[in-house]
């Protein structure tokens, strides 16, 4: 290999487009981008100090469906030997935290919080892509899921475009993203649209009884939705619902999809979202004991302006700017 700066992801492929638009960042910063499982190869001993290695999710990896009995154990095992010998194959670890909690198990888990524990000791740096006083970590920015032409192609478009929806809410649907929460105070008046696929039996059928014994203007297409199908539906909102969890997620990938595609972004109070409110003004936070009233009294800030907004904040240039920063002071660090 040259003397070019090696970075190994993970993960290297995911339906979330932030992974490519990662890779996209790192690329401009003068990285050779290479699959995680490939850092693990004999010769990159010796090329340890030229290698970075950068996770995204892993630690939520021993909790991953779909296993059990042996194949788990075996798994597991694999996952915990990659984390101690990692430091053999590169001189640089970053651990890429996006939430507070596991997607697939209890915070209160040992052995959760054993990774957590190891994987901060094990890592240069812990970054961050929001502000948290909890972690003390550095910060980076979340990437927006288009570069800037195509946000100036789309910006124009949307300037004089119809919507379809009034409310959405989309991405995948989990427990702590608390949109049962959202069901028990929604308005019955007021129609709202959700796309996303629910893998929990238990929680689809609660959602769903909710939403029948309320009598809900609920419209749930439950199922995966491909790319360019979510990319047409959030284009063609006035608000994205966001009611995660204050003490669940750190960075929300369905704000910065929203903010992408023209959507203004309706919060349930969080830190997050306080934050969001004081930095931009097609935010609002909204609380469960007002929310007819406040549904009733939006301004919406067209799309051409959220995105124009959004572009002051996180352009191509600033997004590879402060991750530029954050590496430097993970390198600072060893």
């Amino acid at each position: 290999m040259s003397n070019q700066k090696q970075l190994y992801l993970y993960p290297f492929e995911h339906a979330n487009g932030f992974i490519d638009r990662t890779k996209s960042v790192f690329s401009a910063l003068g990285f050779a981008i290479h699959p995680f499982k490939s850092i693990f190869r004999f010769g990159n001993i010796a090329r340890r100090q030229s290698n970075w290695v950068v996770l995204n999710w892993y630690e939520d990896q021993p909790f991953r469906q779909g296993m059990s009995g042996l194949k788990r154990v075996a798994f597991i095992l694999g996952f915990i030997v990659s984390l101690w010998t990692l430091r053999l194959f590169s001189a640089h670890i970053i651990w890429v935290r996006h939430n507070f909690k596991p997607h697939n198990t209890r915070s209160d888990n040992d052995f959760y919080r054993y990774i957590v524990r190891l994987m901060r000791y094990l890592s240069d740096r812990v970054i961050t892509l929001e502000p948290t006083d909890i972690l003390g970590t550095v910060v980076a920015k979340h990437p927006l899921y288009k570069e800037d032409e195509e946000l100036i192609a789309l910006q124009q478009r949307l300037s004089a475009a119809s919507k379809q929806y009034r409310f959405l809410y989309f991405g995948s649907i989990k427990p702590y993203k608390r949109l049962d929460m959202l069901l028990h105070r929604w308005p019955k008046d007021k129609p709202l649209t959700i796309k996303g696929y629910c893998s929990d039996p238990r929680y689809t059928a609660t959602l769903n009884n909710i939403i029948a014994e309320r009598e809900l203007q609920v419209n749930w297409e439950n199922r995966f939705l491909s790319d360019d199908e979510l990319e047409t539906a959030v284009a063609s909102t006035e608000y994205v619902i966001l009611p995660h969890d204050d003490n669940a997620m750190i960075s929300s990938g369905t704000f910065y999809m929203a903010l992408s595609l023209g959507a203004n972004v309706l919060c349930l109070d969080s830190v997050f979202a306080r934050y969001k409110a004081e930095v931009f003004d097609f935010v609002k936070v909204i609380s469960t004991t007002r929310l007819p009233e406040q549904l009733d009294n939006l301004e919406h800030v067209p799309s051409d302006k959220v995105i124009a907004q959004a572009m002051t904040h996180y352009s191509d240039r600033a997004v590879q700017s402060a991750w530029c920063a954050a590496l430097a002071t993970a390198e600072d660090n060893r």
